[in-house]
């Protein structure tokens, strides 16, 4: 009878759960039409599908995406991310759909949903204009080709022999290789190439036709197959009502080509651009507010948790060392990158959502603490033992002995290698683009590829990063002087 009731019981569990799995399958497209929001991802670098400037998004994938929304009486919200987590992103439940020139392949179709294919984008070759030689695919035996990262170029000249693969994070840093001749050709989508090198890269071109027929999709997570029915209608709303035609012709039709190329003759590209400078400057400085914020904030939290990690090193019992030296060793051990990604995408696996700022600061804080931790244990073992024993002897605790005696003096000798780590802390905020965060280094990626420009942006990024650094260092310096009596007189 026991038996019977426990086949019962675990018979009923199970039905609960199907129902419930079932039930949390059929509400993707409920759950969205009762917030009225269209999350969408996109890797906004990559004109003209899509481009962003200080919040602000345009291209063909965007204008497509508001047209959709529309129809299905949503509202569009954008969010910027890097293309290498954009898809990680989506299957945690960050984004509804991502719309971000993607192209339908069976690889992804086995993790991914794909909407019905919106547009055919055909690769094809950039060379420098003194190249000869090279007008197709296997004519590049023996060279060197850039491409963007996880796209499908990669994926196919990945198959090829004898061709050297060089990943960038953006087209535009793979063309302004090509610029300095670092490499030999850059693979792309056709759209995108003509237009950068219109835009900006004039002594590159397009040589041979396309060789591949590519088709575009929105991508969706394996469980939102009611969302993507509900989009796919809309999309086909959005055709038949002409709107797409419209957008299409505004963004690849002959009028774009003309009014680009007429820009195009009306101004030289320059070396460094002062106008544009003038006109992005304020994106600049949200940029640098935000690596300021992630920075000091994550600095702040770092201390006193690296400070108890280094007071745990150096106790003589296991139950408090051991744990603190496996810490250190296992944020030591890994890349921040990878914490990151763990943290904002691993993590909403368990239930545990974090919204993209705290993700990043709570990535930079426990990984900053562990460096923080191995300079302040140096800097106590760094004083001589005989001090602890002569305040011992003067009947001080060994708490009390390491407050007043010890911490005082390893605090004076730790503030050159502290300054050493704010300043890798405040660069190695750079790898919270990841999540969708522009940080200064993304702001410079967004405003180098939408206009096309990278000999203006990155020297301006690398001015405001110094600009960030500069003060640190100074106020450093003042307290290793201050700090140093023997010296001071």
């Amino acid at each position: 009878m026991k038996l019977n009731r426990l086949r019962r019981t675990a018979a009923t569990l199970l039905l609960l759960l199907l129902c419930q799995t079932q039930a949390l399958a059929q509400t993707a497209l409920q759950r969205i039409k009762q917030n009225g929001e269209l999350r969408i991802g996109t890797d906004a670098t990559y004109p003209p599908f899509e481009t962003a400037e200080g919040g602000q998004f345009t291209g063909f994938d965007i204008d497509l995406a508001n047209a959709v929304a529309r129809e299905m009486n949503l509202r569009a919200v954008f969010t910027n991310s890097g293309f290498d987590g954009i898809f990680p992103a989506l299957q945690n439940g960050t984004f509804d759909i991502v719309i971000s020139a993607v192209t339908i392949t069976p690889e992804r179709s086995a993790t991914l949903l794909f909407t019905d294919p919106y547009i055919n984008a055909g690769q094809l070759l950039a060379v420098h204009t003194d190249t000869q030689g090279i007008e197709k695919p296997d004519d590049l035996k023996g060279k060197r080709i850039g491409v963007q990262i996880n796209t499908t170029a990669q994926f196919d000249f990945e198959k090829r022999e004898g061709v050297e693969i060089v990943k960038y994070d953006s087209v535009a840093l793979a063309l302004t290789d090509l610029r300095n001749k670092r490499i030999d050709a850059v693979v792309g989508d056709a759209p995108v190439l003509r237009y950068m090198i219109l835009q900006s890269f004039r002594d590159l071109k397009t040589v041979g036709k396309q060789f591949t027929d590519e088709k575009l999709g929105i991508v969706l997570a394996r469980e939102s197959d009611d969302l993507r029915r509900a989009i796919n209608a809309a999309l086909w709303r959005v055709i038949e009502s002409g709107e797409y035609d419209r957008i299409h012709q505004r963004w690849f039709g002959e009028a774009a080509e003309r009014t680009a190329q007429q820009a195009a003759n009306a101004t030289q590209p320059k070396a460094f651009d002062l106008s544009l400078v003038q006109r992005t400057w304020r994106f600049f400085l949200a940029g640098v507010w935000l690596t300021a914020r992630l920075a000091l904030l994550s600095l702040l939290l770092g201390l006193p948790i690296g400070l108890l990690l280094a007071l745990a090193r150096v106790q003589s019992s296991r139950l408090l060392s051991a744990p603190a030296a496996l810490y250190v060793e296992v944020m030591r051990g890994t890349p921040l990158l990878v914490q990151i990604l763990f943290i904002y995408f691993v993590l909403p696996s368990f239930g545990i959502f974090i919204p993209p700022f705290w993700s990043g600061i709570i990535a930079l804080t426990l990984n900053s603490a562990a460096y923080i931790a191995e300079i302040f244990r140096a800097g106590i073992i760094s004083i001589d033992a005989g001090q602890m024993e002569a305040a011992r002897a003067l009947g001080m605790s060994h708490a009390q002995a390491m407050r007043r005696v010890i911490l005082p003096q390893t605090f004076r000798r730790v503030v050159p290698p502290l300054t050493n780590e704010g300043i890798a802390l405040l660069k190695d905020s750079s790898l919270v683009y990841v999540i969708g965060l522009s940080e200064l280094t993304r702001t410079g990626q967004e405003l180098a590829s939408r206009y096309a420009a990278p000999l203006t942006v990155w020297p301006m990024v690398a001015i405001f990063y110094l600009l960030l650094t500069f003060p640190l260092t100074r106020i450093a310096e003042y307290l290793e002087r201050r700090w140093r009596p023997v010296t001071r007189a």
